[in-house]
């Protein structure tokens, strides 16, 4: 995901109205993949690629490559519920 997305990601978390144990599950499963990939370390970017797909997002944006706060709550709301399933 791009920048862009990832902030319209956190913007819509942020204004869901979630309890206490809404946002430990939430945290559990984005913590989850994380811990099952510890036996391969992270890849690390170098400052150029960093700034290259900074750069890509701003394109994106520019190009009007971007989700409509409705697309996007759309979107969130898939994935949550793909996570409810599990």
């Amino acid at each position: 995901m791009n920048a862009v997305s990832l902030n319209h990601l956190w913007s819509y978390l942020q204004s869901l109205s979630l309890t206490a144990s809404n946002r430990k599950w939430l945290a559990e499963k984005l913590v989850a993949p994380i811990e099952e990939q510890t036996v391969t370390p992270p890849v690390l970017q170098t400052w150029e690629e960093a700034l290259s797909d900074l750069d890509e997002s701003e394109r994106e944006f520019e190009r009007g490559d971007v989700l409509s706060g409705e697309e996007f709550e759309v979107q969130c709301q898939a994935l949550i519920d793909s996570f409810a399933k599990k």
